[in-house]
């Protein structure tokens, strides 16, 4: 995990061959892909991980940081548009993403036809290419 900008340490709460995720007490969890890619199961285990994250902690805010993250497939990019968005949406009240974008080309452009596809969802999303202006946004409108 890079520096953060946020004054309090962020804890580790799950970790597998696909990533990360870690608890940042200022009010949202953080999605952190591994270099080497981990099967289907790990990458929907990861995303899962993250909306129990959500519901625990009384989340609504991911990170997501797509810096390191491997082509995902077709059709786990329509799970994560079809399924999992809407399902945490409903599950924990997810309605703020921040994204640091890929430094693959390719992967950038599948994260953007996800967020796409979501057009019609009340969620908010922003692509940065640095943490501290994603986490910046992020919090934003938090009072």
């Amino acid at each position: 995990m890079t520096t953060s900008a946020s004054p309090a340490a962020a804890s580790l709460i799950f970790d597998n061959p696909a990533g990360r995720i870690w608890h940042h007490p200022e009010g949202f969890v953080r999605l952190e892909w591994h270099r080497a890619p981990g099967s289907e199961s790990h990458v929907r285990d990861l995303y899962k991980a993250t909306t129990d994250a959500l519901g625990r902690f009384g989340f609504t805010r991911v990170l997501s940081d797509h810096r390191h993250m491997p082509p995902l497939s077709p059709g786990l990019q329509r799970w994560l548009s079809d399924t999992w968005v809407p399902e945490t949406m409903q599950a924990t009240g997810y309605h703020r993403g921040a994204v640091i974008q890929a430094f693959n080309l390719f992967n950038r452009m599948a994260t953007n036809q996800i967020v796409s596809q979501l057009a019609g969802l009340p969620l908010h999303v922003a692509h940065f290419d640095n943490e501290q202006e994603a986490e910046r946004w992020l919090l934003s409108d938090l009072p």
